[in-house]
């Protein structure tokens, strides 16, 4: 006995029969049919062959697209839980969307280096890493550099002072060394001037 396809209704022999899966139930297809249902997902194609009125074991057709469904929403449900979490309450400066935390990346600079480009294999190459954050709603991506290194005191800045006498910059740790170097070529000469002359002594020919 032929077949009736399901959604044209045509009947179908032996050979031009085609079973396409509908909402988790084969269903009896023409070859037409099949080649306009076979891109549609299970959802689809299941829908439609409830929407006709001659899908088989409609009942069971039904109670898989609910369960496909609220697979579905659950699924979803989850990736906005997960998408929450990512969020940095910082706004997109190009549409206003929530900003998303994208991981940190390194980022090839290209430096060039004695013998040209060193940008080809890595080798030898500078790498910047940056924090990177991405609209949710537009794409829009930002870079933003990660916390400082903590400077070792070889390579902190120097922090001077004004000496209130002469005005020179110093370090805070000695006292001024110019006001220093001053204060010691006064005490030679001081010392200098109070120092009493040695007599002469005058060979007793020339007395």
């Amino acid at each position: 006995m032929a077949q009736k396809c399901v959604f044209c209704g045509k009947e179908i022999g032996l050979f031009s029969r085609e079973n396409t899966v509908c909402g988790g139930v084969e269903q009896p297809t023409c070859l037409e049919c099949y080649k306009l249902l076979r891109e549609l997902s299970q959802k689809e194609r299941g829908e439609r062959a409830l929407a006709t009125g001659r899908a088989v074991d409609p009942e069971r057709i039904m109670a898989n697209l609910k369960k496909a469904e609220q697979k579905e929403k659950d699924e979803q449900e989850r990736q906005e839980k997960a998408r929450q979490a990512l969020r940095t309450g910082a706004k997109c400066l190009r549409c206003g969307g929530p900003m998303e935390r994208y991981g940190r990346k390194l980022l090839h600079l290209g430096e060039d280096g004695l013998f040209g480009p060193v940008a080809r294999d890595g080798l030898f190459a500078a790498w910047l890493e940056v924090d990177v954050q991405r609209c949710a709603s537009c794409g829009w991506a930002e870079f933003y550099l990660p916390q400082p290194p903590e400077l070792t005191d070889a390579e902190m800045p120097q922090v001077e002072v004004t000496c209130p006498v002469c005005g020179a910059r110093h370090s805070p740790d000695v006292g001024c060394p110019r006001c220093a170097m001053n204060l010691g070529q006064e005490r030679r000469s001081t010392v200098a001037q109070e120092q009493p002359k040695k007599p002469s002594r005058k060979p007793p020919w020339e007395k």
